[in-house]
């Protein structure tokens, strides 16, 4: 017995789920990124759980194909050096 392919809806419900964890992923990170015009606004410290759980959605939206190597080796720097920060 064959396996069934799969249908176009269920790539299309999958593509969704992927850009939706990478939308969540960029929202993450714009709120913990200070704006650049805003010199009174202190940079917003993420718990180690959460910066844990951003790391992981990263990797997953890598592997999914929606983050480019630049845009990941980039993020998981920055979510890299709050986790030291954090641990020190």
């Amino acid at each position: 017995m064959t396996r069934p392919r799969s249908t176009y809806g269920k790539r299309q419900r999958e593509q969704e789920k992927r850009e939706k964890a990478q939308a969540k992923v960029e929202r993450k990170v714009a709120r913990q990124t200070l704006e650049p015009d805003d010199d009174n606004q202190a940079p917003v410290e993420a718990s180690e759980s959460e910066l844990i759980t951003e790391l992981a959605d990263l990797h997953g939206a890598f592997e999914a194909g929606d983050v480019s190597l630049d845009d990941f080796e980039e993020r998981r720097d920055r979510i890299r050096e709050q986790l030291e920060r954090i641990q020190q």
